[in-house]
């Protein structure tokens, strides 16, 4: 598959007009497995909102389901649920028809992106992957506010140290999303790990950012920051020449 560039004018995010411009081809990693190839185009950056570029899109569409907590991993580092084979297969994104199935999903605390330099409590990565070896991750930001049952679920579900443990809970995985997932930032970027400095990471990964976040209570973060003491996230990257595109559907 051949990826043509895509351009578009700046937009004034002011605007309300509907143009219908879709998904950037630019930035999605289906073709292309990981490699060091994205030296220019790392993860996390910080958005700046007054210089995103518009689009207009109901990509990516969401194929969530509920899923068994069978491999609830304590990295030491983080949380990280893994799915099964059929999970993945029943849980998965598409992106102007590409398939990405959700491998795992992992939190950052405090977040590791930020908008307009403001950082959340958290953040999920909801980590999905290609036939063809490509991957596209969905970034969730959580903040303070109101109790989330399925994160306090999973919370409960870690392993107080290093390890992992299998249940029988179930777990609805839109739970964990924002209620509104139709305006988000995308751009072309990294993984965020094993380096967490300036040292490259490989790419490229598809990254969807959710403008909206979900809650929970400063109860829950504390629970969690008894099993996970330090904070893992990774410092800031230069943008480079990339475009952050913002979806206003």
């Amino acid at each position: 598959m051949s990826f043509a560039l895509f351009s578009c004018a700046n937009y004034d995010n002011s605007t309300t007009d509907d143009i219908a411009i879709e998904f950037p081809e630019e930035i999605i990693s289906y073709d292309f497995p990981l490699g060091p190839a994205n030296l220019m185009g790392q993860t996390p950056i910080s958005v700046n909102t007054t210089a995103t570029e518009r689009i207009n899109t109901t990509d990516p569409v969401i194929h969530y389901s509920s899923i068994i907590l069978n491999s609830v991993q304590n990295t030491s580092e983080n949380l990280k649920i893994n799915l099964s084979d059929a999970e993945k297969t029943n849980n998965y994104i598409t992106i102007k028809g590409y398939k990405y199935e959700l491998q795992q999903f992992h939190f950052h605390r405090h977040s590791e992106h930020n908008v307009n330099g403001e950082y959340a409590a958290m953040e999920i990565h909801f980590v999905h992957k290609s036939e063809t070896g490509a991957y596209a991750v969905l970034g969730v930001m959580v903040k303070n506010g109101q109790v989330n049952g399925s994160l306090q679920t999973l919370i409960d579900a870690s392993p107080s140290s290093a390890g992992t443990n299998s249940l029988t809970t179930s777990i609805d995985l839109n739970s964990v999303l924002p209620a509104d997932v139709s305006r988000y930032y995308t751009y072309s970027g990294s993984l965020t790990t094993p380096n967490v400095d300036m040292t490259p990471n490989e790419g490229p990964v598809t990254w969807v950012l959710f403008k909206n976040n979900i809650t929970f209570t400063t109860s829950q973060l504390n629970n969690y920051a008894e099993k996970y003491e330090e904070e893992n996230f990774r410092v800031i990257q230069p943008l480079n020449s990339r475009t952050v595109y913002e979806n206003k559907k």
